[in-house]
């Protein structure tokens, strides 16, 4: 038996050995979350995913006052750095959320004076605001925040609340710590809605958009006005209108409008404000329209997909008699689920880099919903990509935010594994670099054992062999037998690190054989209790191995 049927069998049994699991990751525990004892942090030896689609193994994160200062495999690390054990662990960009309202409060408007005409009311009486600035009603201390984070989430877009066409201007806070300054930005975008008070004029959605276009037209000739007033002071003053110049952001490109849609109908009317008046739209809450995708990508529209998905009509099917028509009505409404549930994917696959609003979701829906997505279409890189880097690059902020490097802040998400892990559990959330811990410490006394059975298909034929895993207080030992190259029996080894997810494996390991080393790298896919993958051995090829679970451990013979 040559070196290259050696090491076949070495790298099978390795894959194995370093199955993750959760283990204690600070001395003492903190539920609140509350962790910036000093101001340097350092997650160590960590499977770090930068962005989607990337992953990279025994990484350090370095950060620093809230922003990431070094990331790599070897890095000089302060001695006063707090060290966050990331073996285990899987580090992700944490989650952006779009059009969001928790923790804002509504503004109290004015009453409608006596004999008012309703036609001609005060533009805070018929909802246009767009002048009220959503971080005075947003209250930083509110309790939906917090659980969010909990499920990942670092940053958000806060909308305005308010009746009307134009209840505001969105803001960017980050989910920090309380009392400290977590806001981002004002005034980050024009929150528009097809939406009316009652009662007074716009009163329809064809009002609402022939408001509009008055409103960007008065906007343009007061804007004219101003320059001409600026070169000529003869020219008279005009009255100061809050409202007209809170729409001149929109008119010179510098602020986009962010424009609520409740069904395809919107999308339409969206679409010819747009062409109508020239200006930056994102359209947020969108969960139907998969035949307008085309035309949203030649308009360079952006993109807010709803997580707050339709329910199951199949669970909902009423008992009893039944009309003539309800298997057609049924097929009708199981149709347009389906749709729902497939347009995140046909977005990914029409090029139109999305995002995603958690707006009206329930909490317990989030992982579900997200997992739906991709069951129907939307790739698991995509989905990620919805959540961090999208979010950010619609909000104008990926030089800050949305992935993981040197320089941006230290927004980071830490699991057990994977993100579609079967499983896999959020350990810690780090926000504006405060660490919120919300691990769970493993069973003391909880103990397990495996054994598995590889074969390896060389250019010298088969090589067979067995490896044992042991769990042992959270954390997992094991050996590898294989046969030495020189017939002395049966030997030993070990690995240097795995990476390990409910369908995928990566890793890689040195192999002495007498004065030489040999670096060899693994990757194959998992299914139940059978893995098939390829190893390759470094200057010597790629090899196919696979191996089988046992469902009795062997006991051992020691």
């Amino acid at each position: 038996m040559n070196v290259r049927d050696l090491l076949i069998p070495f790298s099978v049994s390795c894959l194995f050995l370093f199955i993750l699991i959760t283990q204690p990751l600070f001395g003492q525990s903190d539920r609140n979350g509350e962790r910036r004892l000093g101001s340097s942090y350092v997650i160590t030896n960590t499977t770090l995913i930068p962005s989607p689609g990337k992953i990279l193994q025994n990484q350090h994160i370095l950060f620093e006052e809230g922003i990431i200062t070094a990331v790599g495999k070897d890095l000089s690390i302060p001695a006063a750095a707090q060290e966050i054990k990331g073996d285990s662990l899987f580090v992700y960009a944490g989650f952006i959320d779009m059009a969001n309202k928790t923790g804002v409060v509504e503004p109290t408007l004015p009453e409608k004076p006596e004999g008012f005409d309703p036609s001609k009311p005060m533009p805070e009486i018929a909802g246009i605001h767009p002048h009220f600035n959503v971080t005075e009603y947003y209250q930083q201390s509110n309790p939906h925040d917090k659980a969010w984070r909990k499920l990942g989430f670092t940053l958000a877009q806060k909308l305005p609340l308010g009746k009307g066409m134009l209840p505001g201007t969105s803001a960017l806070v980050i989910y920090g710590q309380e009392g400290k300054n977590n806001l981002i930005a004002e005034h980050q975008s024009i929150y528009f809605k097809f939406s009316t008070v009652g009662g007074v004029y716009p009163n329809t959605n064809l009002g609402v958009m022939a408001t509009w276009r008055d409103l960007i037209q008065n906007a343009r000739l007061y804007k004219k006005h101003l320059e001409m007033y600026a070169a000529n002071r003869n020219i008279s003053r005009l009255e100061k209108k809050p409202v007209l110049e809170a729409l001149m952001p929109v008119i010179n490109g510098d602020m986009p409008v962010l424009l609520e849609i409740s069904d395809e109908l919107d999308i339409r009317r969206a679409l010819k404000m747009k062409d109508e008046n020239e200006f930056r739209l994102v359209l947020t809450g969108i969960n139907e329209g998969d035949k307008l995708i085309p035309l949203l990508k030649e308009k360079k529209v952006g993109a807010v997909l709803t997580l707050n998905l339709p329910e199951d009509p199949s669970s909902e099917i009423p008992s009893g008699e039944k009309s003539e028509d309800f298997e057609t009505r049924m097929d009708r409404t199981k149709g347009a689920y389906k749709q729902s549930l497939a347009l995140a994917g046909k977005y990914e696959a029409a090029g139109i880099p999305f995002a995603l609003t958690t707006k009206h979701l329930p909490r317990g829906d989030f992982s579900k919903n997200l997992q739906l997505m991709v069951e129907n279409g939307l790739s698991k890189d995509g989905a990620l990509a919805a959540l961090t880097v999208n979010p950010a690059k619609l909000l104008g902020i990926d030089d800050r935010t949305g992935t993981i490097s040197e320089g941006k802040m230290a927004n980071l998400l830490i699991m057990t594994d994977t993100l579609f892990t079967k499983g896999a559990a959020i350990q810690m959330v780090v926000s504006d670099g405060y660490v919120f811990d919300y691990s769970e410490k493993p069973e003391k006394g909880s103990k397990e054992e495996a054994t598995w059975e590889y074969e390896a298909e060389t250019q010298g034929g088969k090589s067979t062999g067995t490896w044992k895993i042991n769990l042992s207080d959270g954390k997992w030992t094991g050996t590898i037998t294989y046969e030495d190259p020189q017939g002395q029996g049966m030997k030993t080894s070990s690995i240097e690190d795995a990476v390990i997810t409910e369908e995928k494996m990566q890793f890689s390991f040195t192999v002495s054989v007498g004065s030489d080393k040999l670096d060899v790298e693994v990757s194959g896919n998992l299914s139940g209790k059978k893995f098939t993958g390829d190893m390759k051995i470094i200057g010597y090829g790629t090899f196919p191995v696979k191996a089988v679970k046992k469902d009795k451990p062997e006991k051992s013979n020691g």
